[in-house]
């Protein structure tokens, strides 16, 4: 008897019989957010294909070409190679599915949220399932208030794929302004958001080239596609503003709003948890409008 064909794949003459399609987890058109043309996507799991390879995502010119086995993928990304993949949206495409590896960002627009959804459930899983099997520490938490018990990073609420190394990432050019300036942080980083820190991670580096505490975060704001930071003394910059530029408005608005969720979160997380004298102190000071530098 046939075995089903994976969800999202289209049917058509001896698919079963097909080495193209063995490992085949979910396949269909998606636009290229650059410029808006259409792609035929499949999404592979390991082992999947005419060679055997990790987990990952390829796009065709059509899908033609891509049962006629006419070719190679124009693309192809290895999911291992993933800091993040999340849903986005930007003033252009209110479905995007973003990819952000070490030295590259690479989006792709679905048609409405549904599809979206269907593509970012199917790439996030794959992605944990090769954590998993690599033996990843990392797993989904039940409540922040559980994580937080067991001394773990908690996890404030947002979507996020348990093997992701970052609860977001964004792509942003930092300005030589303020702190960008005075301590050489300029040009083109990943903004990489986690529980307790945000990160900036120049392009073709794995490590951050420097990590401020959410809590060390005096104030943030956005205008049009700027978004920025300012920080106190103890932060590891010393004091001062960082401002960054966004693809555009949209995008730096979810910046701000999301670093004041995940530092609200915090907060919350922090006055929930038994404290010293001295800890509550000092939760209680950064709770308080801080003084001017």
């Amino acid at each position: 008897m046939a075995s089903p064909a994976a969800p999202g794949l289209p049917p058509g003459p001896n698919l079963n019989n097909n080495n193209n399609n063995r490992g085949v987890r979910k396949c269909g058109y998606l636009r290229k957010q650059k410029h808006g043309h259409k792609r035929f996507f499949v999404l592979r799991g390991p082992g999947g294909g005419e060679e055997a390879g990790g987990a990952r995502l390829e796009y065709y010119e059509s899908e033609k070409k891509w049962r006629n086995k006419s070719g190679a993928p124009k693309r192809v990304i290895a999911l291992d190679s993933c800091l993040n993949i999340n849903k986005r949206a930007d003033a252009k495409h209110k479905y995007l599915i973003a990819l952000y590896t070490k030295d590259e960002y690479f989006a792709v627009a679905a048609e409405n949220e549904q599809e979206q959804e269907g593509w970012y459930r199917a790439l996030t899983d794959l992605l944990s399932e090769g954590k998993a099997a690599a033996g990843s520490p990392h797993r989904p938490l039940p409540s922040p208030f559980a994580a937080l018990a067991a001394g773990e990073e908690p996890d404030y609420g947002l979507v996020t794929p348990a093997a992701a190394a970052y609860r977001e990432v964004w792509q942003v050019t930092l300005k030589p302004k303020g702190l960008g300036q005075s301590k050489n942080l300029t040009g083109v980083h990943r903004l990489c958001l986690s529980a307790r820190t945000i990160g900036f991670v120049r392009l073709n580096c794995e490590l951050p080239s420097v990590t401020l505490q959410l809590m060390n975060i005096r104030r943030c704001g956005h205008s049009d596609s700027f978004f920025f930071i300012e920080v106190g003394r103890s932060a590891a910059t010393g004091p001062g503003e960082l401002w960054m530029q966004a693809d555009d408005s949209v995008v730096a608005q979810n910046i701000h709003e999301t670093i004041l969720e995940a530092m609200k979160a915090l907060k919350e997380l922090s006055e929930f948890r038994p404290r010293s004298k001295s800890q509550s102190a000092t939760a209680a000071g950064w709770a308080r409008p801080p003084a001017a530098p």
